[in-house]
């Protein structure tokens, strides 16, 4: 089956390279992709059916809806986008096993490829949080960091002033300010807050009354097929990072 992995592989790549950079240009992916993802992969699935028979089927089907359970589970939790599950059960779909060129690693999972490459995205985002928590600390005071260290690994601190510019760099905030009795009152918003203008002239207001500094905590907005990209090539190179990392440390 090496000839269709090969084959299978060097499509998805091809197609990851192009929702990558359609996701950060224009924040958008056309479904499209992964319409030809699925009908590509449906072609191979019944060739690979007639060459390899009830075993292939089953771990075509195994793939498919494992998948799909696990990525609308995540996008139920709004862990990600539409894009993202779809992508992964497109995956799914073009590769239901782990290739036949992949490293040892990759032979002793029982995850299919596209859930191996969920987990391998998912360790790698973490280095975001870490970076954005370590920028943090060799930016910000002692002050600034107290009561924030939550959102240290999710953000940083912008002036207020530059939010208008914001809107296109893809940047949300991650507080939403409200008035309460006691005063002004900031909650934490899963996801964080868009910024347009209102926003933007209400945050102002706030400051001129005295009542927020002038810097506020924005979270970037970064496209998670970034991440699946990047945990695809992981898998093809080492199989599940878990799994890596747990034989380095028993062996």
């Amino acid at each position: 089956m090496i000839g269709t992995d090969f084959f299978s592989v060097a499509f998805c790549t091809l197609i990851l390279i192009y929702a990558c950079y359609s996701d950060i240009k224009t924040r958008s992916v056309t479904n499209r992709l992964w319409g030809l993802m699925i009908a590509v992969g449906c072609f191979l699935a019944v060739y690979n059916c007639f060459r390899f028979g009830i075993p292939f089927l089953l771990g075509f089907t195994y793939s498919v809806f494992s998948t799909f359970c696990l990525t609308y589970l995540f996008f139920r939790l709004r862990l990600f986008g539409g894009a993202d599950a779809k992508c992964l059960i497109a995956i799914s779909v073009l590769i239901p096993v782990q290739p036949d060129f992949a490293l040892v690693y990759s032979q002793l999972l029982l995850f299919p490829f596209a859930i191996t490459t969920l987990l391998n995205a998912a360790i790698i985002s973490l280095c975001i949080p870490l970076g954005l928590f370590v920028y943090n600390i060799l930016t910000l005071s002692r002050e600034e960091l107290k009561g924030n260290l939550g959102s240290a690994f999710i953000g940083y601190k912008s002036r207020i002033e530059a939010l208008s510019e914001k809107a296109d760099k893809h940047t949300r905030l991650v507080h939403l300010y409200e008035e309460a009795e006691s005063g002004l009152k900031r909650v934490f918003v899963f996801g964080g807050v868009e910024i347009d203008t209102e926003v933007v002239e209400e945050l102002k207001n706030y400051h001129a009354q005295g009542k927020i500094g002038d810097k506020v905590w924005v979270t970037p907005e970064l496209p998670f097929i970034l991440f699946i990209t990047a945990g695809f090539f992981t898998a093809l190179l080492f199989g599940n990072l878990i799994f890596c990392i747990m034989f380095s440390i028993l062996l």
